[in-house]
């Protein structure tokens, strides 16, 4: 069985912006606190408008990274100012030494690769299955 593999194509200058923040624990404190808020922060995420897909990787015991599509610069930093994300920083600010916080943010600038349903950025400028006369999807 071989999927069919596809590549979207870019506006000129995209809108859509790339989050990757991550959570180092650094003592008790920090590790309960990233697993009793893991999920909640990941949902939270997810339901902020502006927010298309988010994923979440666990590094390791101690760490967890999460990588999260947003359709604007504009839309993420409205959720940064958002309650959910102040209850998010509120056990950094209380506990300093506890969690080591990492994020950077990315405007894509080629297309990724994808095969069978899109994810990450094919979920904002483009589709599998969009017939091939559609120029925002080309096979590779």
């Amino acid at each position: 069985m071989h999927a069919s593999a596809y590549q979207i194509e870019l506006p000129e200058s995209p809108e859509a912006v790339v989050f990757v923040n991550g959570f180092v624990a650094r003592d008790r404190a920090g590790l309960l606190w990233m697993w009793r808020k893991l999920f909640w922060i990941r949902d939270k995420t997810a339901q902020a408008e502006g927010c298309v897909q988010i994923k979440s990787g666990i590094c390791g015991p101690n760490e967890v990274v999460m990588v999260s599509y947003w359709r604007s610069e504009k839309s993420l930093k409205a959720f940064f100012r958002s309650e959910s994300h102040r209850q998010m920083m509120q056990f950094s600010g209380k506990n300093p030494s506890s969690l080591c916080l990492y994020n950077e943010t990315y405007r894509p600038s080629q297309s990724g690769k994808y095969t069978h349903e899109a994810q990450g950025m094919a979920t904002l400028y483009g589709a599998y299955g969009v017939p091939s006369s559609d120029r925002s999807v080309k096979k590779v």
